[in-house]
């Protein structure tokens, strides 16, 4: 998205160069076209010819009873001219923000003609993450349980006075770690299960709001 704003910024300051340039070199005079302009003081002054003074303060072109046939402001600063360019990327982005939303409410309303259609989706989402989590305290609990044998069997070594074999001081260390990893996936699916709560809630939430916005425009 930052890179479509300094592409935007681009494009906007060469169009707001463009009427510059123009600008730099004064109309060529009508048949009884004059110039009016105001100085630094806000004193207003007519002339045959363009001077300088009005090239930078900007001025009309106006005929012989006064009327402005054609207005040219004054050349804008560098800073100004980015700070133009800046504002049209930033209006640009909004609207692009706001046409992609309102399509985003269009897909929404024609993919579920029903509340229930949505509910029903949102809850389908939830079961899958149920029975993630369900068949993962399974497993755990079987790795629980064989933890609890490796170390029963581990201990009778230790009342024998006998070391402990390295293959089942591995087992314990494996089970100890499959043990915490589940652990953590149960932590994270818990904490994704909650977000898709909250964010199932938010969208029923919008629908409505929807729905209502559309039946009250009909």
């Amino acid at each position: 998205m930052k890179t479509s704003i300094r592409i935007a910024v681009v494009a906007a300051c060469l169009l707001l160069t463009l009427p510059q340039a123009f600008a730099a070199t004064p109309p060529g005079p009508g048949a009884n076209n004059r110039y009016k302009w105001k100085d630094a003081q806000g004193s207003v002054h007519f002339a045959d010819t363009l001077p300088a003074e009005a090239l930078q303060s900007g001025y009309d072109v106006v005929d012989a009873q006064g009327v402005v046939i054609r207005h040219v402001d004054r050349p804008r600063t560098a800073e100004e001219r980015k700070a133009d360019a800046l504002a049209i990327a930033t209006e640009t982005e909004a609207k692009q923000r706001a046409a992609a939303s309102a399509a985003a409410d269009r897909q929404l309303l024609a993919t579920y003609p029903t509340e229930g259609d949505l509910a029903a989706v949102h809850q389908d989402r939830l079961d899958a993450v149920d029975k993630a989590l369900s068949n993962i305290r399974v497993s755990l609990a079987d790795q629980e349980k064989g933890l609890d044998d490796q170390l029963s069997h581990a201990a009778t070594f230790e009342r024998d006075g006998k070391s402990v074999p390295a293959s089942v001081r591995q087992q314990i260390e494996t089970l100890r770690k499959t043990i915490a990893d589940q652990n953590a996936f149960i932590t994270r699916r818990e904490a994704e299960r909650a977000d898709l709560v909250r964010q199932s809630e938010a969208e029923m939430l919008h629908y409505r709001e929807l729905r209502q916005r559309t039946t009250a425009d009909r």
